[in-house]
């Protein structure tokens, strides 16, 4: 099973660039975040026409998330206390595993109060995540604006403090993954392998890039990982069609895990 997480940054700006991946690529299950969307502008024809059944919970002009399976998807659920009332998690069970797509704050600055929401953000995701059934198969993917380690952030020196590479986000991540989850991106891509360019300055040409975009899952699905990529090249121009700022993340989940 081919799961594939994807921040892109408007769904209506990126449609057609969507598409082509879909039809090229297809995925089995696929998140995605910043659809920028009302519930009512979501094309939902676009994917279902590929064969895909298609859940999600928009908002006009900011976040927006979507879940899209080949299988038929149950027990839906949209939003958590703590998440400002923003469309930042919808999940869904398909394919006998439940998936949470999440779109995590940003934060701006370091001293900003978006930046308190954000740790606040994820303070309350984290009492969410613990009254799941964390012994059974879940995923936790998108777009969650924290490089875990050096390795996931171009100037690890440099940033130290920024948002997305900050001592107290390390402090809330590593409490998060600490309930059992489990990074199947991180054992599968070299050091250096960045899911994120920021658009100013050439970020993308100069390698300036972090790892924001992830893929956790919880202990059952982790002999499943068979593999894990982040497509840099679908963060380039594609003639007329322009790209988002992210790049698709991949994971390749066994129907069974290794004996």
């Amino acid at each position: 099973m081919l799961v594939v997480t994807w921040n892109v940054n408007s769904l209506k700006a990126r449609e057609a660039f969507l598409a082509e991946f879909l039809d090229r690529v297809r995925p089995d299950v696929f998140a995605l975040q910043e659809l920028k969307l009302e519930d009512a502008a979501v094309p939902v024809s676009m994917f279902t026409q590929r064969g895909y059944e298609v859940v999600f919970t928009g908002q006009k002009a900011y976040n927006g998330v979507l879940l899209g399976s080949r299988t038929p998807i149950t027990d839906v659920h949209r939003g958590f206390p703590g998440d400002g009332g923003d469309a930042r998690l919808i999940a869904g069970t398909t394919n006998g595993v439940r998936f949470v797509c999440l779109y995590c704050p940003q934060g701006q600055s370091a001293t900003s109060p978006k930046f308190v929401f954000k740790l606040d953000f994820y303070e309350q995701l984290r009492a969410w995540v613990a009254k799941l059934d964390l012994t059974s198969p879940i995923v936790l993917l998108g777009d969650m604006n924290i490089a875990p380690g050096p390795e996931d952030i171009w100037d690890p020196f440099g940033m130290d403090g920024e948002t997305g590479y900050h001592p107290l986000e390390h402090d809330e991540w590593r409490k998060l993954m600490a309930l059992g989850l489990h990074d199947a991106v991180r054992p599968h891509v070299p050091p250096g392998t960045y899911s994120y360019w920021d658009y100013r300055a050439g970020s993308f040409h100069k390698g300036q890039g972090m790892r924001i975009d992830h893929v956790l899952v919880t202990a059952p699905l982790v002999g499943r990982v068979a593999s894990a990529w982040i497509d840099r090249n679908e963060r380039k121009k594609k003639g007329d069609l322009a790209p988002s700022d992210h790049a698709p993340v991949g994971v390749i989940l066994r129907d069974e895990p290794l004996p």
